[in-house]
């Protein structure tokens, strides 16, 4: 019934489910959600072979900093370059996925200038890859609960890790993104072992939205370029089920990680990021 409110290229994809969209429906690449084991087929390890997009010379490389609502969009973030391919036919991009399940927004920091395992993998630092453009997700998901000491914490997290990248990285361009919104009647409906009452979906959900917005108020508080998937994806004050996993109901459906990645690359074609 919420079919009319979502665009009809996004309508498309989910009813034909192309191959080169990424869909968590289909398989989790991380080990955990929410704290919860889950099933794992793959490790979405960062590489820095190119993939080329378009056919330029210069590649430019793009890190996503994030939690599993990163990890979740695949080793190749499939959709991102389906997305920047539309935009920069002619341009070459790799593509690098900093997403961990079920870690916060502190261990993203450690992990842009530490290595680090993952799924049995060794992955080196984020700042060792020297990307062009760091893309860092709220962490809304893997909060610190709803307390003012904890949305203080996040907010200076986020300014630990956008000065680390202008000391590390003093090249790279800089994008705050807000996730895909969630869904208080449905909050992870189908995580094995998680067992959530209808009051406490509701509570996460708000909490979750409560960072999503701390993330966007500092990105417009401090200028950086905001990529706002988490507002687009809003039907009223919940989340678009349309845009969720209806196999986790959390993290983006196949249609959702296309609005996530359309929404990046509208932002990187808004700021003239790759100008």
């Amino acid at each position: 019934m919420f079919l009319a409110l979502v665009p009809l290229f996004y309508q498309l994809l989910e009813a034909y489910h192309p191959s080169y969209y990424f869909s968590p429906t289909i398989s989790l690449s991380s080990p955990e959600v929410l704290g919860i084991t889950t099933s794992s087929s793959s490790s979405p390890t960062p590489t820095s072979t190119p993939t080329n997009v378009g056919g330029g010379d210069k590649v430019t490389t793009i890190a996503l900093l994030g939690d599993s609502m990163i990890d979740t969009l695949g080793p190749d973030v499939t959709t991102l370059h389906q997305a920047l391919s539309r935009q920069y036919p002619n341009r070459s991009f790799n593509l690098l996925n900093y997403g961990v399940g079920s870690r916060d927004i502190d261990y993203g920091l450690y992990r842009l200038t530490n290595s680090y395992e993952y799924l049995g993998k060794h992955i080196d630092s984020l700042v060792s890859t020297d990307p062009d453009i760091v893309v860092v997700e709220s962490f809304a998901y893997n909060n610190f609960g709803n307390t003012q000491q904890g949305i203080d914490r996040h907010w200076l997290a986020l300014g630990a890790i956008t000065t680390t990248i202008k000391q590390k990285l003093p090249k790279a361009k800089i994008i705050i993104a807000a996730t895909i919104a969630p869904n208080s009647i449905v909050y992870g409906n189908g995580i094995k072992d998680l067992h959530l009452t209808s009051l406490e979906k509701i509570e996460k959900a708000n909490t979750t939205k409560l960072y999503l917005q701390n993330a966007i108020n500092y990105a417009t508080s401090q200028g950086f370029p905001l990529a706002n998937a988490y507002q687009a994806s809003l039907s009223g004050n919940d989340g678009e089920r349309q845009y969720i996993s209806s196999t986790d109901n959390l993290h983006p459906s196949a249609i959702g990680a296309a609005l996530f990645s359309d929404t990046l690359v509208e932002t990187i074609r808004k700021h003239k990021l790759l100008d």
